[in-house]
């Protein structure tokens, strides 16, 4: 069943943002598609963004905000002891309302949810919308620039992950999980023929899986390090290569150096690679070798091996009627034909007796010595390159010696990069215990997690044999497969579609910039280049954010702050265009200095009414509109703010921050 999430409004107080109260619904109650909340720098737009994500995911819960995170949202006026952010949802046609309630004196974080039968502690929404209310989700729903920078960086968000939760490709593997419980609930049911032989088994399966989800883990953890690690080890090389670079004289002699040592490395790699191969071949070791397999050669042609004649000339003549020479062969003749036929060697031994007279014949024909001394020659080459390469590699040294001594953030760097290689490097010996083929470790000491996957086959084998469930484990296991290839070709589909739909709106926003998605998995992977502008970041953001809500036949809503602060007019415009298109709500935070271009382009694309909000500390450099807000219909005064709903309003206001009594 689709999804339909509402936001119809939230209220803050005791916060470090103005106590206020938005409702996003008409005078007749209709949620507006579209509404534009101005707030001046200052004004707390970043606290309300992320207090929006923290109460509609659950992410302060369970003691996960410690008492500094929690204090650092206190209202600065007055200290006030609690402070909360309520948000009001309507999910699919139920009214729920989550509550995050800050104690500054304990500094504690709690929820209260209200849906269906009444008001609960903690955070526990309606269970089908549970997939969306999530931190990583959260992300996506309320969206700023600095989500657009972490949607190209591995480190940060899991796009994937969303794409399979908005488009439920992951209902897959939660059936794939479901058949395998049907299958340990069944096993456990039939009576074992002897009880004991029945808990051993049982036991020493769950130990197994037990220990493959530990491996699993663990290898995870492990990769996800060493990538992290890889990445910031290849920002310290880049400056400690730009440092020894420092200097046109002295850079253009360390890239004269590099230049020189890398070819010397090829070279010495490819003498090596040829000396290795001339070794396999014994005539080259010895002339002993190379004068013994010209004997062969000479004996064999000697005896005059291979003969003209094969073993198939006469198996064949046998089934004719008639000899090569005219005379009948009758069934004794025949006979003693198809016996004398096998003291002729066969065409692929004939074949092989020449090809190895002639590769003899090539290698040592002409003299017993010229390989050994071949080999000779080649030894000595590479020693020569491989003196060559260690002189440029202690020159290329040295003058990165020269540098570090100079300047010691190239030698912090220096230290760094070898610690990073240092910490690799262990990583790499303990993710190679993961593909250990080793069988001679016990169970709980075994690493190889392919060996524990066997051990794990062999264990269900027994104890479906000694339930009775041999051809239900036969069915799972078919069942099984059937769902991880569909999970496979569903999640590659969707993300290429996904991919493909989003470079399509790109070419739209950015007809003039020469940037796609090359790949969607954890992060969005740029083609040809690794990063964009911060003007083409937010488009490609915009565009691949758009692409998920227009596919998906959820219908949820979008949050933008600063939607247009870092693209140029024209890039605005289209924007403006696009945003109606996205979604059924829109909110965007926005400051009077993105108004132009962004607001007018968006007015005209929408085909409802735009609401039109302004938030402002009251303070100093605000009075000159108190006054004017208060004499508007429908402003709210709170304690240390205003919220004005009009659209002349909205467009006259120019304060891009504020600054407070």
């Amino acid at each position: 069943m689709p999804a339909v999430m509402q936001i119809l409004g939230w209220a803050a107080i005791g916060l470090r943002c103005p106590d206020h109260e938005v409702d996003f619904r008409n005078k007749v109650g209709e949620l507006h598609s579209v509404s534009l909340v101005q707030m001046p720098n200052g004004t707390g737009k970043t606290t309300t963004i992320d207090l929006l994500r923290a109460t509609l995911s659950g992410s302060a819960a369970d003691g996960s905000w410690d008492r500094d995170k929690v204090r650092e949202l206190q209202k600065r006026e007055g200290r006030p002891s609690h402070g909360s952010f309520e948000v009001r949802l309507k999910l699919n046609e139920q009214l729920v309302t989550i509550i995050l309630n800050l104690d500054f004196e304990k500094g504690r974080a709690s929820y209260k949810t209200t849906h269906g039968k009444g008001q609960s502690d903690g955070f526990h929404p309606p269970r089908e919308f549970q997939k969306f209310l999530t931190e990583t989700f959260a992300k996506f729903l309320a969206f700023d620039g600095e989500l657009a920078k972490d949607l190209l960086d591995p480190r940060q968000v899991r796009a994937e992950a969303v794409i399979e939760n908005l488009f439920q490709i992951n209902s897959l593997s939660v059936i794939g999980r479901k058949v395998s419980e049907y299958w340990d609930s069944r096993a456990s049911k039939v009576t074992a023929t002897e009880e004991k032989g029945f808990n051993q088994r049982r036991n020493r399966l769950n130990k197994l899986r037990d220990r493959k989800s530990f491996l699993v883990s663990r290898q995870k953890e492990l990769n996800d390090e060493r990538k992290r690690l890889a990445a910031e080890l290849s920002e310290r090389a880049a400056l400690y290569d730009q440092a020894t670079k420092k200097g046109e004289s002295h850079g253009q002699r360390v890239a004269e150096v590099e230049s020189r040592f890398a070819e010397l490395s090829r070279n010495t790699n490819e003498q090596a690679t040829a000396l290795l191969d001339a070794m396999r071949s014994p005539q080259a070791l010895s002339p002993f070798f190379a004068q013994k397999l010209y004997d062969l050669k000479a004996g064999l042609d000697r005896v005059k091996l291979p003969e003209s004649a094969a073993r198939e000339f006469f198996e064949e003549l046998a089934d004719e009627l008639e000899c090569i020479c005219g005379r009948p062969i009758n069934d004794d003749v025949r006979s003693v034909i198809q016996q004398r036929a096998h003291r002729y060697l066969g065409s692929d031994d004939v074949s092989l007796l020449n090809l190895m007279k002639s590769s003899i014949d090539d290698a040592v024909g002409e003299s017993r010595t010229a390989p050994e001394g071949e080999l000779i020659e080649s030894v000595a080459t590479l020693g020569v390159t491989v003196g060559e390469e260690r002189d440029a590699q202690n020159e290329l040294d040295q003058l990165r010696l020269e540098v570090e001594q100079a300047d010691p953030a190239a030698k912090e760097a220096k230290e760094e990069i070898e610690r990073l290689r240092v910490r690799i490097s262990v990583i790499d010996q303990e993710l190679e215990k993961f593909d250990s083929k080793s069988e001679e470790e016990k169970d709980e000491r075994t690493f190889g997690i392919k060996v524990v996957e066997k051990r794990i086959s062999e264990a269900e084998q027994r104890l479906a044999e000694i339930t009775e469930t041999r051809d239900l484990r036969e069915k799972r296991d078919i069942l099984t497969e059937i769902i991880d290839s569909a999970y496979g070709k569903a999640r590659e589909g969707i993300l290429a579609e996904v991919r493909d739909d989003a470079n399509q709106c790109i070419r739209e926003l950015l007809p003039n910039n020469d940037i796609a998605i090359a790949e969607v998995n954890r992060c969005l992977k740029l083609k040809d280049q690794e990063a964009g502008s911060m003007g083409e970041t937010l488009s490609v953001a915009y565009a691949f954010l758009g692409t998920l809500f227009d596919r998906s036949e959820h219908r949820l809503p979008f949050v933008v702050d600063s939607p247009a602060g870092a693209i140029d007019l024209d890039v605005r415009r289209r924007i403006g265009e696009l945003i109606p298109k996205l979604t059924s709500q829109f909110i965007t935070f926005i400051i009077s200095t993105e108004r132009p271009g962004f607001v007018p382009s968006l007015k005209r694309a929408c085909t409802d009414e735009i609401q039109y909000l302004t938030i402002f500390r009251k303070g100093l450099r605000a009075n000159r509109y108190e006054d004017e807000a208060r004499r508007l219909d429908g402003t709210m005064e709170s304690s240390d703010g205003f919220i004005a709903a009009d659209e002349n309003f909205f467009n006259a206001f120019q304060m891009e921050s504020e600054e407070v009594q």
